[in-house]
Parts: C-alpha cells; sequence; structure tokens
C-alpha cells in the first residue's frame, strides 16, 4: 500500500479560525464598552437600621 504523507498545514485552518474567535470577542468587548462599568456591577443593599444598643 502506498500511504500519503500528512500535510502540515491541517493544523493552520483551525487554529486561525480559534484566532479569529478570540479577536472577534475581544473586539465585541472593545465595543460594548469591556465591562469597564463599575455601575453596572453594583448592587445596593440597605443598611441596617439601629434602635437601640443591644447587650
Amino acid at each position: 500500500m502506498i500511504y500519503s504523507e500528512e500535510k502540515s498545514g491541517g493544523l493552520a485552518v483551525p487554529l486561525i479560525a480559534i484566532l479569529l474567535a478570540i479577536a472577534g470577542i475581544l473586539a465585541a468587548l472593545v465595543a460594548t464598552g469591556g465591562g469597564h462599568d463599575s455601575a453596572a456591577g453594583r448592587v445596593w443593599v440597605p443598611q441596617a437600621q439601629h434602635q437601640g444598643s443591644v447587650k
């Protein structure tokens, strides 16, 4: 039997696709602000009222 040699470019296409996907995700994060808006993750929690000293 004659076996064909493996092509060295077989890994290049998936690697390029992964890099393009990462670049697209980063571009989307930059375009939407990247989560640098600190008010977006804030939650308001009311403070407890002190009605008297507890011993």
